[in-house]
This record gives C-alpha cells, structure tokens and sequence, in this order.
C-alpha cells in the first residue's frame, strides 16, 4: 500500500524527498505535483504504464554526461527556459530522447536527490488530483504526495536537431518564449557600453536583418538576440552622440541605446561574447572566470581603439572596421 502525504510550501519538503528517493530505490513510483497536474517519477526496470514518458534532468550538462550531443537550440533551452511545461527531445541511438524538468518547487529538492540513481522518468499523468493519479498507476505507486487539486495542462513539446528545432506537440509553454529563448545570443562588450559595443550591436542587428531579409526588430523570431553591455557601465547611460550620429548614417539606430553592465548572467545566456580589447578578455577573465562561452575579440588579434572624445570622423572609422570585422563571424551565424 502507498504512503501519502499532504504537503505545502510552508512545511519542511526534507523528509518528503528523503522519502520519494527511498521509493525510487525500493522500485515504487511517486506521484508528485507538477506544471500540468500530477507526474509520475519511476526509476529504470519499473513498469509504468504512462504514454510518453521523459527522462527527468536539470540541464544541458545533464544530458551531455549521457554521451548525447545536445543541439544549440536544446541546450538554450534547458538552460533558459526549464524549468517549465516543456519537454525537450534531443537526437539519440533509437530516434530521440525525451528530457524534462517540471516547474514546481518539489522539483528543484528532488532531481539533486535523485540524480546518482541512473535514469528516472517522468510523466503526466492528466490528473488533477493525487488520488486519481495514483488508481491509475495502481499497485506501482510507493509513494503520493498530494497538494491538493491542480488545473491539467499539458507540455509543450520540442525536437530540436541540427541548428534548429520545431514544435511537435504545442502545449503550455507558449510558442512566442520558445522562439524568443532558443534564438542565439550574441554578445558585444567593451568598457562603458556608449561607443565601441553599441555600434557593433547596432551594426550587427542590421547585417543580420540585411542578410535574412527582416528588419532587425524581427531577428529574435529568427533565431538571434544581440546585446551589448561594458566591464565598466553605468546601467542606463545612453550612447555617445558621435555613435548616435554614425549609426545613422549607416542605417541603423541607436537613439534608444541604455547602457547596462556585464554581469554573470548575461554572460551565461550568451552563445557568442565579442570583447573589443585585449584588456576587456582580461576583466571577464578575472572577474568571471569559467562564466559563459570564452570571449573573443572583434577584430581577430588586435584592438579596438576607444573613440570616446574624438570628431565624428574617428567614429566612422570605428564603425568601418566594426563591420569589416562582422563579415568574419556572418558564415559561422547564418552560413556561407
């Protein structure tokens, strides 16, 4: 017979888990609350009859250990949007894998505790309550955990493969944040975030939208976020009027230009970090060490000079080199 608790956020979740970890080694399953009402948690060589079952992860390094390659838009994915109603499948041997991390506080307590026992599964079980999860599980249960009635959904499905990924069975995780968090982030830094990396974020979002045919308001549906941020900024400075001026001349716009610090987030969000000196690779370096992909420098082994109190002329030149440099890392975003 099952052991059932009732619990709430406000009730120490330490027994419960040490608990669900016991029912998983003794071969049970559990019925846990979950995003879109009650899941089911069994570990391998135990009998579920649950269709489409996921295997429970918190992270693209997660799945990586397992000796999958895990494709961009999957790892963006995991890493920004999880956890979520959101099942992530992935190439492997027998087709694809299927990985999930449900959004609900139990969760985040539970996948730690549980993450040397080799695979565990999860699935929706379509139900609202723990009881009518757990008669249809039936005598596989070992454990319920009730939290009372919950509103049924079910999770939005993506197969990511190669460089991009669709949705394959739509569901509570809207579309628009799908797109929006598996878009390629590409990072520009320099000091203050008023001359050097707003123009290369400008330059940039116009010589993608030229090349895909969109404007650059449209470039996060296609697959790209580009940002800029400085290792000495000032969160909210706008861009330098000689930048402002140039970026005009040259199509694009800087008029609503904030300037932001690099911090630990941003810099783990970002696919590409595009430093524009020597002394900026040192600052991440130092201050973020092992934080995000590695930076590179825009112009390959040099610098870029700081235009900062020059005529507009140096700007124009900083700008030209800016998109010189671009050109390099245009086949490597959208291909020859």
């Amino acid at each position: 017979m099952s052991t059932v608790i009732d619990w709430s956020p406000t009730v120490d979740p330490s027994e419960l888990v040490r608990r669900a970890r016991e029912a998983l080694v003794a071969g049970a399953a559990v019925v846990l609350p979950g995003d879109c009402g009650y899941l089911a948690l069994w570990g391998a060589g135990v009998r579920v009859e649950l269709p489409a079952p996921a295997v429970l992860a918190w992270g693209p390094n997660e799945v990586a250990a397992r000796g999958l390659n895990v494709p961009p838009a999957a790892r963006r994915l995991m890493y920004r949007a999880w956890p979520a109603p959101l099942v992530v499948e992935i190439p492997s041997a027998d087709g694809f894998a299927r990985f999930r991390f449900p959004e609900h506080p139990l969760f985040d307590l539970v996948i730690p505790a549980v993450s040397e026992l080799g695979s565990v599964f999860v699935a929706d079980t379509g139900d609202p309550t723990a009881g009518a999860a757990a008669r249809r599980l039936g005598a596989a249960v070992g454990l319920v955990v009730n939290v009372g009635e919950i509103a049924v959904d079910r999770p939005t499905v993506v197969r990511a493969a190669g460089a991009g990924y669709e949705i394959t069975e739509p569901g509570a995780f809207p579309a628009d944040e799908i797109e929006r968090l598996a878009a390629r982030i590409v990072l520009f830094v320099c000091t203050g975030n008023t001359c050097r990396s707003p123009l290369a974020e400008a330059l940039a979002k116009k010589v993608l939208a030229d090349r895909l045919g969109c404007t650059p308001n449209e470039l996060p549906g296609r697959g790209f976020w580009v940002l800029s941020a400085g290792v000495a900024a000032f969160g909210g400075t706008p861009a330098s009027a000689e930048s402002v001026a140039v970026a005009a001349e040259l199509g694009t716009d800087l008029g609503a230009h904030a300037s932001r610090p690099v911090n630990p987030q941003l810099l783990l969000a970002a696919d590409d970090v595009i430093a524009m000196t020597r002394s900026h690779l040192h600052a991440l370096a130092v201050r973020y060490p092992n934080t995000g992909p590695p930076a590179r420098l825009l112009c390959g082994d040099e610098d870029l000079d700081d235009p900062i109190g020059a005529d507009e002329g140096v700007y124009r030149e900083c700008a030209r080199t800016i998109l010189r440099h671009l050109e390099r890392f245009l086949p490597e975003w959208v291909g020859s």
